[in-house]
């Protein structure tokens, strides 16, 4: 039996969800199914989404970077990048789709479905409720209700959906959707067992020369608006006069200027660029303690992928997701 694996969303190399990727497609292959992947690049010399896996038939398509463009471009990217998708699945003998659900999903699932397979959407998050979350539009408007009638799509011809938070799969179902082909299966580590780096043998300690004597206060991940991180800063401001405490805050993304100028003037505070994956587990290990904050009602369109990796590394960690999570 063949799965045709569905991602449209721009690879990135850097990306936590690689690994997770990465364990769905070895756990598909131990189980004896031949895998076709189609994946969204920027170079078409790119190659490092192999996983080394040679006996994966890949089938890459170039698109543009989406990164700080407007709503509707990302969405056109998007799409044009599915339609051409779907064009492959057409074209496959692949008897499953594992979608991993994007703005515009409804070309590969249409595709899939006319073909006669079986198809198996994973939500990482529930479009176009984050985007209203995020401010990008507004609940019940024309746009939001164009953007939901084809995600609904999606879910009613989904033959299985895979949420990866209760919150999610109650939002969905609150949707109409028939919870009996919903599952929960929760986004985990880069490892089954406990994670130990001490400060010694840290690599991100090393590189960046940091105290031992500070308490770290640490946040790392993409800085957009679902992320909530000037609730970060605000505690950064209320605590300054404590020396001890120093705030990380690492990484990218599309409010990551407005954080800057937040926290401009603030000696407590330290902002770093995005860092390798490898380094991931040395950030999370040096943190005095971990942050994973959301916007209000955040956990019922997403579940941040890095909360498995945080947990595995053994530091404590406060959740700021609204106190109905």
């Amino acid at each position: 039996m063949k799965i045709a694996i569905a991602t449209p969303i721009l690879y990135d190399k850097k990306s936590p969800f690689n690994h997770l990727f990465k364990d769905i497609i070895e756990g598909f292959i131990n189980a004896g199914f031949e895998i076709i992947r189609f994946v969204a690049v920027r170079d078409d010399n790119e190659d490092d989404y192999k996983f080394g896996h040679e006996i994966v038939e890949y089938r890459k398509y170039k698109r543009k970077e989406s990164g700080h463009c407007n709503i509707f471009t990302r969405y056109i990217r998007d799409t044009l990048t599915n339609i051409r998708e779907a064009q492959g699945i057409k074209k496959s003998n692949a008897d499953i789709l594992f979608e991993d659900v994007s703005y515009s999903s409804f070309w590969s699932v249409k595709a899939a479905k006319k073909k006669g397979m079986h198809v198996v959407a994973m939500l990482q998050d529930v479009w176009p409720d984050n985007a209203v979350q995020s401010g990008l539009i507004r609940n019940n408007s024309l746009l939001y209700h164009f953007f939901e009638f084809w995600q609904r799509y999606v879910y009613k011809k989904a033959d299985s959906i895979i949420c990866i938070s209760d919150d999610m799969k109650d939002f969905i179902v609150s949707k109409g959707i028939d919870g009996r082909k919903i599952k929960v299966i929760y986004n985990w580590g880069y490892s089954d067992l406990p994670i130990h780096i001490s400060w010694e043998n840290n690599k991100f300690v090393k590189k960046y020369n940091l105290s031992r004597h500070k308490f770290y206060v640490v946040y790392a991940g993409n800085i957009g608006k679902m992320q909530n991180v000037e609730l970060i800063v605000r505690a950064a401001q209320k605590i300054e006069n404590d020396k001890n405490i120093v705030f990380l805050i690492i990484g990218d993304g599309a409010r990551k200027s407005v954080i800057e100028k937040l926290a401009c003037g603030l000696s407590n505070v330290m902002m770093l660029p995005l860092q390798p994956s490898e380094l991931a587990e040395h950030i999370y290990s040096m943190a005095g303690v971990n942050v994973i904050p959301l916007v209000e009602g955040g956990s019922k369109t997403a579940m941040p992928s890095k909360s498995g990796i945080v947990l595995s590394c053994g530091q404590p960690v406060i959740f700021c997701f609204g106190k109905k999570s």
